[in-house]
């Protein structure tokens, strides 16, 4: 892909820090002001997708994640972003398979087999949560993993397993 012009990066900077700042308006209005290739590329789509998400707009964030995703499907956030918009979309089956796709091409990444888990314990499948969380744990540090499972609703199924790690 081809390198942002100074004016869209310009532009890219100022919605990077209207976002940091609470300011989705302004987020994206910079956004909307830059040239459609430069709307197009992925840091851009990034903050569009962050945008939709503050939103609660899941339907245009998948298509977001979806086009992050075909741009740059050897980075594993696009995954991670359109496995959030399917599961807010109470689409958990979708995000569980879309994610099983993926989670060996990213072996170092343990926030895929963590969000697995979280999927196997919405469709209420909690021997696959069990192995998905254990993986996680190996991939990442295993007090992080721990830390993050207590204080999310979705895991509330593993209780005893998370307490165990």
């Amino acid at each position: 892909m081809k390198e942002l012009s100074p004016g869209d990066r310009a532009l890219l900077a100022g919605a990077q820090e209207c976002l940091k700042a609470g300011n989705p308006d302004g987020a994206r209005g910079s956004l909307d002001q830059m040239s459609v290739e430069g709307q197009g590329q992925f840091a851009a789509l990034e903050i569009r997708w962050e945008l939709e998400a503050q939103a609660g707009r899941w339907e245009q964030g998948l298509q977001i994640a979806t086009a992050m995703s075909e741009l740059a499907p050897q980075n594993a956030q696009p995954w991670l972003c359109q496995a959030c918009c399917l599961s807010e979309l109470k689409r958990h089956e979708q995000a569980l398979e879309m994610l099983a796709g993926v989670v060996d091409q990213f072996p170092k990444v343990p926030m895929i087999a963590y969000n697995l888990a979280c999927c196997a314990c919405k469709l209420e499948r909690l021997e696959d949560a069990k192995k998905w969380l254990d993986r996680a744990v190996v991939e990442g540090h295993r007090l992080e993993i721990k830390l993050m499972a207590l204080d999310d609703p979705d895991m509330l199924p593993l209780l005893d397993e998370v307490c165990a790690l």
